[in-house]
Order: structure tokens, then C-alpha cells, then sequence
């Protein structure tokens, strides 16, 4: 996809702040892959790439050489629609991705509303992965794609048992807890409180259910007093 290539470079600022600053924000990624292009360029760059004959092709050319032709697949493959295809391309893609902003990106439409029960099965397999962001994806899937419809007491335990200790699989754990806390305060609040989680999971999720505009005022303040307790370690 030499094109595309061309593109990337060509959209490229040319001042190089942001591509330093991006290389801070990704932190994981290789520095010699990032050419420094922004985000909506991107998105428009994926449309053009949608609307040509070299979209299949371009999501059949792994490994990609730059971070941004990561981001460009992700937000591709995020407008497949069939279901098992998209399940394929993720099955491909994710063990090359090296950073959260990756795996956070890869958000497929075709996932939003498929069946409750392969999206569990989905989520377990890739939360079994020994891969730092095909774990932190399937944690993901708990979160976008089963929330709050599809949710089960039993994926907070799921969620827990993901917890390898590398710090973007712990990272997501937290979020997934803050958020299921928003629309499952009866299940999550004790097992944040109680459950078989990390002090470093506990620590991030409180923060994060703290920091968020959709949690009661009288909830913060119980995870605040959470916060102060000590707890045993978990076995």
C-alpha cells in the first residue's frame, strides 16, 4: 500500500512537537515508527481507504511498518460489518499491536449489538492471551461491548482474574470496574470493596469512579473511605 504510505508522510506535521508528544502519550510504541499525524487526518485518511478497491488488501498487509497504519486499520476495521470477519481480523491483528492507543481504537461496529454469549466467549479467550494488549482488548470488550445490557456479576471476577500484573492490563481492569460501577453499584461496589483484586487494580479503580461525572457524590465518598482502609492482599 505504498499510497498509503505516501499519504501518512504526506499528512505528517512538519513541525516535530506532535510527533514527540505522541511518542510520550503512546509511550510503548517505537519512536522511529510514529510520523506524527493527527488523529482526524487519520479518520479521514480510513474513509478514503473505505471508499477504495485496496481496503481488503490494506487490512491483509501485516505487520505495518508505522504506529499510524495501526491506527488506520483499527479505525477500518471498526466499519466492517459482518460480524465473523471482523472477529478474523482481530484474531490477525491484535499480536502485533505494542501500545493502549491501539488497542483502545479498535472499537468494531459489528460487535455492538452480536450475541451476548460469543462476546463472553470472546472476551475470555483474549483475556487468556499471555499478549499485554490482546488481554487489555478482550478487558475491553467486558466494558464497551457487554455493558450494561449484557452484564454478569461473573465478568467482574473474569475482569479480576485478567489481572497479570503489567500495568495496561491492570490499567483497563481499573477502568472496566469504574465503569460498571456507573449501572451495577449492588455488584461492583463489594467487589471492589472485598473482591480478589490487586492494591494497584483496587487503587486504579476507586480513582477512576472518583474522577467520573456519572458517579453519586455519596458513592465517591464511600470509595473515598474505601480508600483509606487497608486491605489484606489478595491470594
Amino acid at each position: 500500500m505504498d499510497w498509503i504510505e505516501a499519504r501518512l508522510h504526506e499528512l505528517a506535521d512538519k513541525d516535530d512537537k506532535y510527533r514527540i508528544f505522541n511518542t510520550c502519550i503512546v509511550a510503548t510504541a517505537d519512536p522511529a515508527t510514529v510520523l506524527g499525524v493527527r488523529v482526524p487526518k487519520l479518520r479521514k485518511l480510513a474513509k478514503e481507504i473505505l471508499k477504495s478497491p485496496d481496503s481488503a488488501a490494506f487490512l491483509n498487509e501485516l505487520p505495518h511498518r508505522f504506529y499510524e497504519e495501526y491506527l488506520l486499520h483499527a479505525f477500518v476495521l471498526n466499519e466492517e460489518k459482518d460480524v465473523a470477519h471482523v472477529v478474523e481480523e482481530l484474531d490477525r491483528l491484535l499480536p502485533y499491536v505494542d501500545n493502549w492507543c491501539v488497542c483502545d481504537a479498535l472499537v468494531p461496529k459489528a460487535l455492538k449489538g452480536a450475541d451476548p454469549g460469543m462476546l463472553s466467549a470472546l472476551a475470555q479467550r483474549y483475556m487468556a492471551s499471555d499478549h499485554e494488549y490482546t488481554r487489555r482488548y478482550g478487558i475491553s470488550i467486558l466494558m464497551r461491548d457487554l455493558l450494561p445490557e449484557h452484564f454478569a456479576p461473573e465478568q467482574l471476577s473474569w475482569a479480576a482474574a485478567a489481572d497479570d500484573g503489567r500495568y495496561y492490563v491492570q490499567m483497563m481492569v481499573g477502568w472496566y470496574l469504574a465503569e460498571a460501577l456507573v449501572t451495577q453499584e449492588e455488584s461492583v461496589f463489594p467487589f471492589i470493596a472485598e473482591g480478589p483484586l490487586s492494591p494497584q487494580v483496587r487503587k486504579i479503580a476507586i480513582q477512576k469512579a472518583i474522577e467520573s461525572f456519572r458517579i453519586s457524590d455519596e458513592m465517591k465518598e464511600r470509595l473515598r473511605a474505601l480508600r483509606k482502609r487497608p486491605h489484606a492482599p489478595s491470594a
